[in-house]
């Protein structure tokens, strides 16, 4: 059987964005993930989000469990550069939470931030 546009735009439809976010001991994760995928469903984008804390990323396999993109909260932003060297080679883009954004739980502005990261990573592919 031959491929169809359609099943082509079912395959796009059914891609989703894999987001890592990265805490310090995950008090305030959930909320957040939470907040993140409300506004992902508000736009029609699919969110897959997982929460982990700080030592797990440094065992964390991104060519098996890739990623579109890691959030890093404020807090351990100091693992960014760690996070970026292990990720980069599978094209996962590593984002450092806004501080404002972040405390104020604001998933809208987050999104946002997901959203644009991604545009300008598959702008300079």
């Amino acid at each position: 059987m031959a491929d169809t546009p359609f099943k082509e735009e079912r395959m796009e439809e059914e891609k989703r964005i894999k987001v890592l976010l990265v805490c310090a001991i995950g008090m305030s994760s959930s909320l957040l993930v939470s907040k993140i995928t409300d506004e992902a469903e508000a736009a029609g984008v699919k969110i897959d989000m997982l929460a982990i804390e700080t030592p797990e990323v440094a065992r964390w396999d991104f060519e098996t469990n890739r990623m579109d993109i890691v959030l890093v909260a404020p807090q351990v932003r100091y693992k960014r550069k760690s996070i970026t060297q292990a990720s980069e080679p599978y094209g996962t883009v590593v984002e450092v939470i806004d501080t404002v954004s972040y405390g104020m739980v604001d998933g809208e502005k987050i999104f946002k931030q997901i959203m644009d990261a991604l545009e300008a990573r598959d702008k300079s592919d």
